[in-house]
């Protein structure tokens, strides 16, 4: 039988570097420790001509530094959450006319993530036009879908918008108005 030589090469190796690893941790560790108990006495009378002298220019700049922070301070939001709301809001974004096609757009206050939009454009007393589409989920806001009506249905003259929001159980509407020459 053939006896098997072990490599303990590799062992040894790895003995070395964990020693190695363990003195230079252990000489760092000292060197911190002892950074403060060398010169107490010459260490603190340093740092308190330092702190004497530098103290009336410390403050002011202090002051300045907050002075300049409390400026910068933006409220991000005024008012309510929009989102706690019980009625929906919102407003009519774009409406005109681009290639014979009445494009109305609008953005929601709330997030939503689903709902829907119900459009009625009014001439005069009369209802010209209906349609529905759905509420789409933006960032922090939404929108209708949007809305393209054909220009020959509805001719010329001063269009009254009236979109009704509806989306989780609550109710809002946005309105407008719009001149088709």
């Amino acid at each position: 039988m053939a006896q098997r030589r072990r490599n303990y090469r590799k062992y040894v190796w790895w003995g070395a570097g964990l020693v190695l690893v363990l003195l230079v941790v252990g000489i760092v560790i000292g060197m911190n420790s002892s950074n403060g108990a060398d010169n107490p006495g010459d260490n603190s009378e340093v740092v308190e001509q330092k702190d004497e002298s530098n103290q009336d220019e410390k403050t002011e700049q202090e002051r300045k530094d907050e002075e300049v922070a409390n400026q910068q301070k933006v409220k991000q939001y005024e008012g309510e959450d929009p989102n706690q709301a019980e009625e929906l809001s919102g407003v009519v974004t774009y409406a005109g006319v681009s290639d014979d096609v009445l494009m109305i757009r609008t953005s929601i206050d709330q997030y939503l993530t689903e709902g829907s939009c119900n459009l009625t454009l009014v001439r005069g007393s009369d209802i010209i036009y209906g349609d529905t589409t759905n509420i789409v989920g933006d960032v922090s806001t939404a929108s209708c879908e949007g809305f393209d009506v054909p220009v020959a249905v509805l001719g010329e003259g001063n269009i009254k918008i009236l979109i009704v929001l509806n989306a989780d159980g609550r109710v809002g509407s946005i309105s407008g108005e719009v001149n088709i020459e």
